[in-house]
């Protein structure tokens, strides 16, 4: 795609978002490899699929829009605002998010192997199935805390994903929309689970964590 098309079709977008006609951007698909669309305003467009590989978006307002199974792969989104984005099944691989805001975003099954998130806002985000393999996420903040480090993840027998956090406030546990101490967590399926196979199993997750927990105190 080329440079006059791409900034005829963000035109139409910012009369869209004004109200003053245009249309919203459909970039579906569409081959964006290297562009450069600095600080362009694309929030509520739809690039499912699309290819911003190596793209410079730093700065771009991305909220709300649609990029489920784009590929980002080297992309620079640093101080990027991806609120609400969906960006279930996105290839995020070496991508810079540094400073990013990615409140609320869908990164289901996301590929954000050897990102950079430091300093990105991840509250409320949906990382279940993210692969986050040597990702940097020093002082990223995920449900009001401050990450350090992926620290260990396990997966239950029905699917369900358990992640422990190490942060500057202490170690956490996410699972889906939950977001414990590890006290809080055996108190949650003790009550919930006790005396299920799940429950068994749930309880041995945790006691794998308080190890991992255990060694990391005693390393520090």
């Amino acid at each position: 795609m080329t440079h006059e098309e791409i900034a005829a079709i963000l035109a139409d977008h910012g009369c869209w978002l004004r109200g003053e006609g245009g249309k919203r951007a459909d970039l579906s698909g569409a081959d964006l490899t290297r562009a450069v669309l600095t600080d362009a305003d694309l929030s509520g467009a739809r690039l499912t699929r699309a290819d911003l590989t190596r793209a410079v978006l730093t700065g771009a307002d991305l909220s709300g829009a649609r990029l489920t199974d784009a590929r980002l792969s080297g992309a620079d989104l640093s101080g990027a605002r991806l609120t609400d984005a969906r960006l279930s099944g996105a290839c995020l691989t070496d991508a810079d998010l540094t400073r990013a805001d990615l409140t609320r975003a869908d990164l289901t099954r996301a590929d954000l192997t050897d990102a950079r998130l430091s300093g990105a806002r991840l509250t409320r985000a949906d990382l279940t199935d993210a692969r986050l393999t040597r990702a940097d996420l020093t002082d990223a903040v995920l449900h009001g805390t401050t990450i350090k480090r992926l620290l260990r993840r396990a997966t239950r027998a029905d699917g369900y994903e358990f992640i422990l956090w190490d942060c500057q406030e202490g170690f956490f546990i996410a699972a889906g929309c939950r977001w414990f101490t590890l006290d809080e967590a055996r108190q949650h399926w003790t009550a919930t689970r006790a005396g299920t196979p799940l429950g068994d199993e749930t309880m041995d997750i945790l006691d794998f964590f308080a190890a991992a927990i255990t060694r990391t105190e005693k390393e520090a």
